[in-house]
């Protein structure tokens, strides 16, 4: 299973985006990632969290969970994301915590076989945002993998 120490490695060097917005992933497991960003360098003219920063750590908490369940069954696959919707519930003031929300086996399954048969697979994934352990946003992205020509 991929610790967290190697998924933000991989983060801040093919995603830098990632670094300079301070997205830690705390926790990866096949129940679903937990990440974290702070409002320091996430802050609007508001003095509350961006919206576009709420957003982004959606899709990457979203993207961490494909991204380990395809290294977790050693799957070569590219992945990208391919639409995104965000909403959003109410301000956040403080640092944010994003949660996937876990990917049902049967979706994981179809996503893999499609990706297998047709080298191509799409799947959908919610994150819950959250500042100061209130919801403030949700994010559903709808991911695709290519599969890696070996």
């Amino acid at each position: 299973m991929p610790t967290a120490e190697e998924i933000n490695q991989h983060l801040h060097q093919q995603i830098p985006m990632t670094l300079q917005m301070g997205i830690l992933v705390q926790s990866f497991s096949t129940e679903g990632v937990i990440a974290t960003a702070p409002l320091e360098v996430n802050i609007n003219h508001q003095q509350s969290v961006f919206g576009g920063s709420i957003a982004a750590l959606g899709i990457v908490t979203g993207f961490v969970a494909i991204w380990g369940n395809l290294k977790l069954r050693a799957i070569p696959a590219e992945l990208v994301i391919q639409h995104s919707e965000t909403d959003f519930s109410k301000p956040g003031r403080e640092d944010m915590e994003a949660r996937s929300r876990k990917i049902s086996d049967t979706a994981l399954e179809s996503f893999t076989t499609s990706l297998a048969s047709d080298g191509r697979a799409r799947i959908l994934v919610t994150s819950d945002i959250f500042s100061g352990g209130k919801l403030i946003a949700s994010n559903t992205g709808t991911f695709v993998a290519i599969a890696e020509k070996e």
